[in-house]
């Protein structure tokens, strides 16, 4: 990490973010079901389309349950106002490619202005030109991440069904550059989800983002994305068995067990909210359908849906309490997707 982008994160740090930040953890752990403090981190969808069909993706798969669309620049303003001066982190990215959005840059640079930190997460197979490519630079972005899952065409367009690896390389390269030439505190991290086709190439990888002068994160591959809350481990290895690395240390199942190995107990109700493009408030960002929302922030203030019926009966749900309230956080707990 740059020391300006050390920088960024030590400015985000105001008496009142700091505050948020510690008391989402206390009040998980202390039980409580009602909270005294707002979210210190937010995922805020830019938009649920993408130009992209991997087969794990509902947006890739063209899941028609969820609506699809691109938030406003209005929505957008409306939750920062809300909720600007108490959060720490935002991701501006989920279920869609952010650069699909013409306001995100506009976005980004308003959330800035907040004392926010800002990521996002794109494939980076879109147009690029030099100016744009500035713009996104020079906007105050904290960190990039690039979702590329191969060093070759042809294990690229495996799992990115309709892109083109030259493109990404391309624009991959003019990103390095003009970071080093803006001088920019920018970070860009590789993101390489490992599977079965592309487990051969980690070692390449590693040694091209060398040469391009950023990080590659290698992360686990996920199986179908949009089934995942819905079902058991060992229905998800049934179905996507093909999908999954050989190699335990990169594989999310204990394939002996036919479990998970991220079992832990979720404190995101207490710590962080997820706000889809058109205002829906959604528990966290493996929920896609916006039909399990909480509540929409067009509708009602964010503090009043936070503390609504259904948050409260779901961190009740996570914390083994009774509740008459129907969630898709009880779907999760059955399924045992994140919970031990």
């Amino acid at each position: 990490m740059s020391l300006g982008n050390l920088g960024i994160q030590w400015r985000a740090l105001s008496t009142r973010r700091v505050y948020n930040l510690l008391m989402g953890k206390l009040q998980h752990r202390l039980g409580l079901s009602r909270l005294y403090a707002y979210p210190a981190k937010i995922t805020i969808e830019s938009g649920n389309i993408c130009n992209l069909r991997c087969p794990l993706c509902p947006t890739g798969q063209h899941d028609p349950s969820a609506k699809k669309g691109l938030m406003s620049f209005e929505t957008y303003k409306k939750v920062v106002d809300e909720l600007g001066a108490n959060l720490y982190l935002m991701r501006l990215y989920n279920w869609g490619e952010p650069l699909l959005n013409p306001e995100l840059v506009s976005m980004i640079k308003y959330a800035v202005s907040k004392g926010i930190i800002v990521k996002i997460s794109t494939n980076l197979d879109v147009k690029m030109d030099a100016e744009r490519t500035k713009e996104l630079l020079l906007s105050g972005l904290h960190k990039i991440y690039v979702s590329c899952n191969a060093v070759s065409e042809e294990t690229y367009t495996k799992y990115h069904v309709g892109g083109d690896f030259r493109r990404v390389m391309s624009n991959l390269r003019l990103l390095a550059a003009k970071r080093a030439e803006l001088r920019s505190p920018t970070e860009i991290v590789w993101l390489f989800h490992v599977f079965s086709h592309n487990e051969p190439e980690i070692k390449r990888a590693e040694e091209m983002a060398a040469e391009l002068g950023m990080r590659l994160q290698i992360n686990k591959m996920k199986p179908d994305m949009g089934k995942e809350i819905f079902e058991t481990a060992e229905e998800a290895i049934e179905r996507d068995s093909r999908w999954l690395p050989k190699d335990p240390q990169y594989n999310i199942f204990d394939m002996e067990k036919k479990r998970s190995k991220r079992r832990f107990s979720c404190d995101q109700l207490w710590t962080e909210t997820v706000i889809n493009w058109d205002g829906s408030v959604l528990p966290c960002c493996s929920v896609y359908n916006e039909k399990y929302a909480f509540g929409n922030i067009l509708e009602n203030d964010f503090w009043d849906i936070w503390n609504g019926e259904f948050y409260q009966a779901a961190r009740k749900e996570v914390l083994s309490r009774e509740n008459e309230t129907w969630t898709i956080c009880r779907v999760c707990k059955n399924t045992g997707f994140l919970h031990s």
